[in-house]
């Protein structure tokens, strides 16, 4: 039965017959505007994501808000069929499943049940990928948020422009305008100290020396007198060796050997700290371990794995 667009869920065959269809959603106007709205959602959480990383602690310079215009001429070259895609196999779907569920529970189509419907599927497959990966709560929580928020715009844009007519310049208009004030406030935020940006603590030789773990069993010892000594450390670069097996564990080494201190030419991001121990494939490492944490906490950190996506080994006091 069609559903009316302000329907009381009483109607008489006569009232039915009378009563306004709601437009198809499943239209190319509707799949552009939950493209749209995807695809602007993803500039913006660049964006926001880059913000953030300039005040998290990291061992390396990020790469903060410029990374965006670096990343929208990729974001419409490749991200283009995949929001287009998205949108036909999430976006609408949801949207479907909202207007069947109003029709369902209410007996009108009512907007409010489209953030119902994107948060109990967003919820389940958050719950899907913390049930698969095991990620930290934090991640699982700000996975979930960014979701939502992405999933029941896109499902609002597109009941929209199925009820109002094409959407898609608005959005991209208003979404650039959106890109613009988030840079705006968030330049204001760090320039007027209210959110600090991080930088690695100045240290010296000295405050390196003593014990480093990794928090799993594994050992760094430094002593004053440039020795070193480690204890089952894990050898990253033996682990992702062809014919690696993966138990963990396995992949430990031990050994003694010697240590030094790189102040760097002219930031604390290019401090760093030399080890050489036998046994270990880390030895003579060119890039060292950085340094990142606080003056009080400091971390060493070692990278691994993918050069373009890289892994972090991190040693803590």
């Amino acid at each position: 039965m069609p559903i009316s667009a302000a329907g009381d869920g009483g109607t008489t065959a006569r009232d039915t017959e009378a009563s306004p269809v709601l437009p198809d959603l499943w239209t190319g106007r509707s799949i552009l505007a939950g493209a749209g709205a995807l695809f602007m959602g993803a500039v913006l959480g660049v964006e926001a994501a880059g913000f953030a990383e300039l005040a998290a602690q990291a061992p390396v310079p990020p790469d903060g808000p410029g990374m965006t215009l670096l990343v929208t001429p990729f974001l419409v070259c490749f991200g283009g069929p995949f929001v287009l895609v998205a949108s036909l196999l999430v976006v609408l779907p949801t949207a479907s499943a909202a207007r069947w569920a109003s029709a369902r529970f209410t007996g009108r189509d009512v907007w409010w049940w489209v953030p119902v419907v994107a948060m109990v599927l967003v919820s389940v497959g958050v719950v899907a990928f913390g049930i698969a990966r095991r990620p930290g709560s934090g991640l699982l929580t700000l996975s979930w948020l960014t979701g939502a928020a992405l999933l029941t715009g896109a499902a609002l844009l597109a009941r929209d422009a199925a009820l109002h007519g094409g959407r898609l310049r608005r959005i991209l208009g208003y979404g650039a305008l959106a890109s613009v004030a988030v840079f705006g406030i968030g330049a204001a935020v760090f320039a007027t100290g209210m959110v600090t940006e991080y930088r690695p603590p100045k240290i010296d030789a000295a405050q390196l020396v003593g014990n480093w773990t990794d928090g799993e069993g594994g050992t760094l010892r430094l002593a004053a007198d440039g020795t070193a000594r480690a204890d089952a450390l894990t050898d990253h670069d033996s682990a992702v060796e062809p014919g690696a097996v993966l138990e963990a564990g396995k992949y430990r080494c031990s050994g003694r050997g010697t240590w030094s201190y790189e102040p760097g030419d002219s930031t604390t991001w290019q401090q760093s700290v030399r080890l050489d121990i036998e046994g270990c494939s880390f030895a003579g490492d060119a890039d060292g371990w950085r340094i990142s944490g606080t003056s009080d906490r400091p971390e060493l950190n070692r990278e691994y794995g993918d050069l373009d996506s890289p892994d972090w080994y991190t040693l803590s006091r």
